[in-house]
Parts: structure tokens; C-alpha cells; sequence
């Protein structure tokens, strides 16, 4: 949940509810006052501030003043020339809405590559790559992203298991193999069978890797990384899923790209002698596709 859906939903005496009212008319402007501003203008006190704090599970006034920026300031970048839920309308011409999904997928990876936390990142591959299994546990309309990931993965010979939604890992034992890791794929981040599966790989010391939204969440909290994605989407009421599909394939594109640069010539000299021998025969009359028939430079 976002600090301000939070913020809204959260019964407040009367001296706090000044305070969140203040916060919400001033946004991500807030960081310019100080406490002793804020309290001066909303007639209240430094206390009063730190119990708001408090109430969200915040350690103190400052740091839920600075997640509620970041948060602001997310919200207020991208997404201003299309939206991510009704990206066009029934009068569109073909090329106007040809134009507004290029427009949405690319604000989807902006506003991705904004939210990336870079150490959590290189440690998410850092993980990945030391483990022998990687399961990857997704729902319906995000097992294409997954599987697209387990192929890549496969070519520089690293095991990549999607797990169905049925739970099959938890009775193979492969969602508890000591060797792996778990990905935890989720755009709500509160989906009943992944907390619970999440919850047997912790039991088992399995550590996981969470690609949710933005705010707080019951994955985010159970797993011991979390990477985000775009959150612009409704539940419901949306055309398609378009912006958190792009964002969950750039995500995992990323995670691919740092495990192979981690180990770049081996993987590069896996990749290419394993495609030469196993794709014989693949041939184009394109010259930008098509490949000399030189020897392996490996």
C-alpha cells in the first residue's frame, strides 16, 4: 500500500489529521519545511508528528517525511502524455494507438529504471548467480516474462524452474532446495499461495528475491530483496496489463544481463559455441541476420 493510500485510510486525532492534511496539500514540497515549520503551521508539535510516524510503522518523523517524498516525486514523474489504464480510446485511428502503446512501454521502462535500487539489484544477481536453482514463482499473466527469463538463463547453463501456480515445487522439494533461491513475481505483492510458499522457503532458509510494487506489501516485507516495478495499474480497471509486462520483462532482462556480465567471456563463449552447435542449418538471406560460416573464434 502507498504511504498516501495509507495516509488516508488511517484514523488520526485531530492535531495529526492537521499534519497529513498539510502533507497532502504540499506533496513532495514538504521537504523544504522543517519540523519546527510544520508544527508552527498546523499548530501541532514535533511530537505529534513523530506519533503519525509511529502509527505507520515509521522509526521517526524524518524517515516517513522521506519515503513519502520519494514516493511524490515517483508519482509525479512519467506517465504525463499517456495512461497506463486506458492508454486509448474507441475513436483512435490505428497509428494514434499504435503511437500511444510506444509511448506507454517506453514511460513503463523509464519509470522503471527510476525505481531500481542499484545495490539491492547487484545483489539480487549476485544471488542469482550463486545458486544452482532459481525458482521463479509467477501467476498467469506473468509466467510469459518468467519463462522468457528461464530460456535466456538456460543458454549460459544456469537452471531457471518456473513454478506453476498449483504449488508443484512445494511437493518436488525444489522450491526447498538448499541450493536455490526463489523470485517471487507480483504485482499486488499479497497473493495468498506465493506468502505462504515464501513463507515455507524462509522456514527452510531459502532466500528470496520479491519484483512487486511500489509501498508496502506482505511479500515485500517476507522477502530479503525486493525490486520494483511500475506502478501506474489498477486491479480492474485497465485495458491490459501493458506497463507492468514491460516493467517485469525489462526487470528480468536487467537480473540476465548482471549475471552474464559477471562472468562475460565465459558466458559469451558458452552462449555462441552451444548455439552454433545446436542450431545447425539456420540460415537467412538477410545480411544483417545472417552469420560468415568463419571457424568458431573460440
Amino acid at each position: 500500500m502507498l504511504i498516501k493510500e495509507k495516509l488516508k485510510q488511517t484514523k488520526f486525532s485531530d492535531s495529526q489529521q492537521a499534519v497529513v492534511d498539510y502533507m497532502m496539500q504540499l506533496g513532495p514540497k514538504i521537504k523544504d519545511k522543517t519540523v519546527r515549520q510544520i508544527a508552527r503551521e498546523t499548530y501541532t508539535s514535533s511530537a505529534t508528528m513523530i506519533r503519525i510516524a509511529h502509527k505507520l510503522n515509521y522509526p521517526g518523523w524524518e524517515d516517513l517525511k522521506n519515503a513519502f517524498i520519494e514516493e511524490q516525486e515517483y508519482l509525479s514523474s512519467h506517465f504525463q502524455e499517456v495512461d497506463a489504464n486506458i492508454p486509448f480510446s474507441r475513436s483512435d485511428s490505428p497509428m494514434t494507438i499504435a503511437n500511444r502503446i510506444a509511448v506507454l512501454e517506453k514511460e513503463a521502462i523509464n519509470d522503471t529504471l527510476a525505481l531500481i535500487n542499484w545495490e539491492t539489484i547487484e545483489k539480487a544477481a549476485a544471488l542469482i548467480g550463486s545458486r544452482r536453482i532459481v525458482n521463479i514463482v509467477a501467476m498467469n499473466n506473468t509466467i510469459a516474462q518468467a519463462e522468457e527469463f528461464m530460456y535466456k538463463m538456460g543458454r549460459i547453463q544456469k537452471m531457471v524452474i518456473v513454478q506453476p501456480p498449483s504449488g508443484e515445487g512445494l511437493y518436488n522439494g525444489t522450491i526447498t532446495d538448499p541450493t536455490s533461491c526463489m523470485i517471487v513475481i507480483s504485482y499486488t505483492g499479497e497473493t495468498g499461495n506465493f506468502i505462504r510458499w515464501i513463507q515455507y522457503a524462509k522456514e527452510a532458509g531459502i532466500p528470496v528475491i520479491a519484483i512487486t510494487s511500489l509501498g508496502d506489501n506482505s511479500i515485500s516485507r517476507l522477502a530479503d530483496l525486493t525490486l520494483r516495478i511500475c506502478t501506474r495499474e489498477k486491479m480492474f480497471s485497465k485495458i491490459s496489463w501493458y506497463a507492468s509486462e514491460v516493467s517485469i520483462s525489462y526487470l528480468l532482462n536487467v537480473l540476465y544481463s548482471l549475471v552474464f556480465a559477471a562472468d562475460y567471456d565465459h558466458h559469451l563463449e558458452t552462449k555462441v559455441k552451444r548455439s552454433k552447435k545446436i542450431e545447425q542449418g539456420r540460415h537467412s538471406s538477410i545480411s544483417i541476420i545472417s552469420e560468415s560460416q568463419d571457424p568458431d573464434p573460440f
